[in-house]
């Protein structure tokens, strides 16, 4: 079993520039793990209600978590805030993301699970809600 709490606290001790540096590697590898096993068309827009769940998760949305999700998906801040409103009114997207991490492979399951913790650790508070997710999603 992975230790998130320790993956967490040591993606917290590192800079902004080193946080988005990994997380634009991930969510390339991300991308195409939605694609594999959802559908292809979708899988831009449930990467950002990805990052949108992931963000709120604790209830507590920073700047500096928006600011992550701008760097490393592209999406701008109203069109993130958006997707933040839609995410809290429709459910769904936790569904579907635990449909696909429930085919994944390891590997797969280590970059989702390694840009899920990029986000949540960025603004350098790991809550247990954030802690409790990922083992949940990722078990």
């Amino acid at each position: 079993m992975r230790d998130w709490s320790r993956l967490l606290h040591s993606i917290a001790k590192l800079s902004y520039d080193e946080i988005v540096a990994e997380g634009k590697k991930k969510v390339s590898s991300v991308l195409s793990i939605i694609e594999k096993y959802s559908d292809s068309d979708s899988a831009p827009i449930t990467l950002v209600g990805l990052a949108a769940y992931t963000a709120t998760v604790d209830e507590d949305l920073s700047e500096i978590e928006i600011r992550l999700v701008k760097d490393i998906i592209g999406v701008g801040e109203k069109e993130f805030k958006d997707f933040i409103s839609q995410v809290k009114k429709d459910k769904a997207i936790v569904s579907d993301l635990k449909q696909i991490a429930n085919c994944m492979t390891a590997d797969e399951m280590n970059d989702f699970s390694h840009l899920l913790s990029l986000i949540f650790a960025v603004d350098g508070k790991i809550t247990d809600e954030e802690l409790s997710f990922i083992k949940k999603l990722c078990a």
